[in-house]
């Protein structure tokens, strides 16, 4: 009789397709786990529970592992249900699943932005006006991390699940930006995957999923080797001996030796403001100097020289400006960091020069000091770079600013910033010329000429710094 009634129990699993017929066939022994990660809905949940959703993967992942090392059967099913209590996934998207022959399943405004969305095409539980990555993300953790009650130094394996329609490059965007959320929070991330793991055809949008990792060998079944193509992790994804933060918020060197001759109390200040002018000139020209670059290269020279910008002033209060051989040093050190490219070696080059003729200085910081070290940058970084006057680049105004400074011999500082006015109008007449240059350096000696109608963008951001330390020393 109990053979009976056990074929029949199985042959109703059968029906209801909760396990292949080969394992029903030899009865193997089998459990049932229920998948609800979904905190979206936590305090609604229907009669059926809360839906399962990308954080699935974490499960397949670690229990397969655990069957490959030969583990029983009850160890990993207590595993899974572990794995239950430690996991929550939240879901946003732009835009609808659309089955194939058919129209979008819902409405998204091209405004707005659909959360608490589950895998299966379905809305969400709210709509709301789209935000920026860094606001949606906030969004999204707040929900997990309230549902799984993180706190700082917990340890956490993080899936960021691209439901199908959403760029490699909005992927990545929103995949750093929940690494440093986290992060700000004391939150460990040990692994991070992103990639399109559960899709929803051509839904574009993203589920974070979190697994809290405080049991077991769970992060070593996640890195257990596999031959599933489809998965995207390994060892290296994040581990935290690896992270580090942002450029723009690496410090320079604090252990950078002083050295040089020192600046007076009244000169570290005019310094620290020029600083600070020329920085933030910098940021307000960053889409006019795009704007230049878009024509003939990749469009981004403001954004490169508005990085620099950005990191002098975050660290203006630790910058050696008493200093100013260790100062130019100290920010070559930030152009390296922040600014990146061909722009960011060259003020890199053009600073780290500069610091170097002005450390040999043994009468203290003048006006010919600083005449002697901004000759020694150009001379020195033009060693080193394929660019050379006339051949449409930064120097093309860099240099004749520079000449231009030389030929009035400023001994006194009323006298430098006279010079300095010279400077700023050559520098302007030179970035004036690069319209009728032809390029022999960067991108743009690989385009077409015609497209090429305005100034030169290096050439145009070094008359925007310069004007802008020029105006702050006639105050």
């Amino acid at each position: 009789m109990q053979q009976l009634l056990d074929l029949y129990l199985l042959h109703l699993l059968q029906k209801m397709c909760f396990m292949p017929s080969a394992a029903l066939l030899k009865a193997m022994k089998v459990g049932s786990i229920v998948l609800g990660e979904d905190c979206a809905l936590m305090g609604q949940e229907s009669s059926v529970g809360r839906r399962g959703m990308c954080g699935m993967a974490f499960i397949f992942k670690i229990a397969g592992a655990m069957s490959e090392e030969g583990r029983s059967f009850d160890e990993i099913v207590d595993t899974v249900n572990a794995i239950l209590q430690n996991l929550a996934t939240f879901g946003v998207c732009l835009s609808a699943c659309s089955l194939p022959g058919s129209g979008p399943l819902f409405k998204v405004g091209k405004d707005e932005m659909e959360l608490g969305l589950g895998v299966h095409g379905e809305a969400g539980i709210k709509r709301v006006k789209m935000c920026t990555a860094e606001e949606t993300v906030k969004i999204m953790l707040d929900a997990i991390i309230k549902t799984l009650k993180l706190k700082s130094s917990d340890d956490v394996a993080v899936f960021l699940n691209n439901l199908g329609g959403t760029s490699k490059l909005e992927q990545w965007v929103v995949a750093g930006e929940v690494h440093k959320q986290l992060t700000a929070h004391g939150i460990v991330v040990q692994r991070l995957y992103a990639g399109c793991i559960m899709t929803s055809l051509e839904m574009n949008g993203v589920q974070i999923s979190i697994l809290k990792l405080h049991k077991g060998n769970w992060l070593k079944y996640l890195d257990a080797e596999t031959k599933a193509c489809g998965w995207p992790g390994s060892p290296l994804s994040v581990p935290p001996t690896a992270v580090k933060d942002s450029p723009l918020s690496e410090q320079p060197k604090e252990e950078m030796k002083l050295q040089g001759p020192v600046l007076s109390s009244e000169g570290c200040k005019i310094l620290e403001r020029c600083l600070r002018a020329a920085s933030e000139a910098l940021i307000s020209n960053e889409n006019r100097l795009n704007e230049l670059d878009s024509a003939c290269g990749d469009g981004d020279t403001g954004t490169t020289l508005r990085r620099m910008g950005d990191g002098i002033i975050n660290h203006l209060s630790k910058l050696a400006v008493t200093h100013p051989s260790t100062l130019m040093k100290q920010l070559s050190s930030v152009a390296e960091k922040t600014m990146g490219g061909t722009s960011g070696a060259l003020y890199s080059l053009l600073l780290t020069m500069a610091g170097m003729a002005l450390e040999s200085e043994s009468t203290g910081v003048t006006v010919k000091s600083w005449t002697q070290a901004w000759r020694a940058s150009i001379n020195g970084t033009l060693r080193y770079s394929q660019a050379k006057p006339g051949d449409r680049s930064m120097f093309d105004a860099l240099l004749p600013a520079c000449d231009a400074f030389e030929s009035h011999k400023p001994i006194t500082w009323a006298q430098g910033i006279k010079a300095l006015e010279s400077a700023v109008k050559a520098a302007q007449e030179g970035c004036e010329k690069t319209r009728d240059m032809k390029p022999r350096v960067g991108r743009a000696c690989y385009v077409d000429t015609s497209y090429i109608t305005d100034v030169d963008a290096g050439a145009y951001g070094v008359t925007v710094w310069l004007k802008a330390v020029f105006n702050e020393l006639k105050k």
